[in-house]
């Protein structure tokens, strides 16, 4: 049985955008629309726009800077070259494609931008035709170096393997390999989950940077692809402002995003004053070995006006924080303070503590009792109960075994 798109090309029905063109003899082609050049490469020529903002011109909150210290954006994307590389190095990547097509899916716009003497320098690479793909895949490679590292958002899951596919289904080299990568939208749910509503791009402009987009410069994502397949259809580029913009735009705010992550991670006590935001970062740099920074960044959170829910989390994560380096009685402190406000982890923390480190069975024995009485209480939500209720009869039952031998 043949397959819908067998039978949607029988009916003449165009699938994909490989062999679609442009109707060249339009008078707003796509040179006519935007400042851009055409360059010769050897598989053809490339239809390239280049923009550039001067260092003092504002974005959003002030002038675009690359941040100062990227120690702890390195250690969360786990590659220390990050932090060693110059700015210049730094390539910001974005795209625009046709859409969801699996292998068929084209990126038909490539932006790129680097911090430059003066300023930051950006450029387009956009696919007037499918025909021009190698070409446009050939400039691309060749502003790309393997001494760079990647800025993007989403570009890992996305931006990267797209383009990859590109290359390898042209029979090409892509020019990636082992670049490092920051992905800003990783990180960026990581800091704000409980911030911020949304964390897309265009949301954090607005909530972070100071950045709001004009309606009528603008084109939203969800309408790219459309806008390019019509320019297919029609060879009318003039729609197509709109998506350049939207990608000058998207890199910029790469750049600027960068830039405000980047801050927080190194100060984080100086540049915010949220306590959802500051613990996120303590937590990142727990988990990024950086646990002094987070006993900090923990400590001073707990100074705050939190809610209920978000003290117990910050006093759990800050005693696991001063078990690990051996602090017990600051770990204890923050135990019993939970205790006595009915938190079950907090008595089993301490009955482990008197357990294992003091060496007191009678008080191990007694804290886990308690433990077992809120739980019965009914207080606790039933997967609580669940995930408590086995471990502490266990624990309850080896305390008593051990209780037992020391009285004979």
């Amino acid at each position: 049985m043949s397959s819908l798109a067998d039978r949607l090309k029988a009916l003449g029905v165009q699938i994909g955008a490989r062999d679609l063109k442009p109707q060249r003899g339009q008078s707003h082609g796509i040179e006519s629309v935007l400042p851009g050049e055409v360059h010769d490469t050897d598989f053809g020529p490339a239809f390239v726009v280049q923009h550039f903002l001067p260092a003092e011109q504002a974005y959003g909150h002030g002038p675009l800077r690359f941040p100062a210290d990227l120690d702890k954006v390195a250690a969360w994307s786990q590659d220390t070259r990050i932090a060693l590389l110059p700015a210049e190095r730094f390539l910001f990547l974005d795209t625009e494609t046709t859409g969801m097509w699996g292998s068929g899916t084209l990126a038909f716009l490539v932006g790129i931008g680097r911090f430059v003497e003066g300023g930051f320098q950006q450029t387009q690479f956009f696919l007037r035709e499918p025909i021009e793909e190698r070409a446009m895949l050939d400039i691309v490679q060749r502003n790309i170096s393997n001494q760079d590292a990647l800025v993007s958002f989403n570009g890992k899951s996305f931006d990267v393997p797209l383009l990859r596919g590109r290359y390898l289904s042209n029979g090409m080299q892509h020019p990636f390999g082992q670049l490092p990568h920051v992905d800003l939208l990783h990180l960026a749910r990581r800091l704000w989950r409980e911030l911020l509503p949304s964390r897309a791009l265009g949301d954090l402009e607005v909530s972070l940077l100071g950045i709001v987009r004009e309606e009528h410069e603008d084109a939203p994502g969800w309408m790219v692809p459309q806008l390019y397949m019509d320019y297919l259809h029609t060879g009318d580029a003039r729609p197509l402002a709109k998506v350049f913009h939207h990608n000058h735009m998207d890199v910029l705010s790469l750049a600027a995003l960068l830039e405000h992550l980047a801050n927080k991670l190194a100060a984080p006590l100086e540049a915010s004053d949220q306590h959802s935001e500051l613990q996120a970062i303590g937590r990142l740099y727990a988990d990024t070995g950086f646990a002094e920074e987070a006993i900090d960044v923990f400590q001073s959170t707990l100074q705050m006006d939190l809610p209920v829910e978000s003290k117990r989390r910050l006093q759990e994560s800050l005693a696991t924080l001063f078990r690990r380096r051996g602090d017990y009685e600051a770990a204890l402190q923050l135990w019993e303070q939970a205790a006595a406000e009915g938190y079950v982890y907090a008595h089993v923390e301490i009955a482990k503590y008197y357990e294992h480190r003091a060496g007191d069975m009678v008080l191990a024995l007694q804290y886990t009792q308690q433990a077992i009485t809120l739980i019965g209480d009914g207080g606790q939500r039933s997967q609580e109960q669940e995930y408590w209720q086995p471990l502490l009869a266990h624990r309850l039952e080896r305390l008593e075994r051990k209780l037992a031998r020391s009285t004979r």
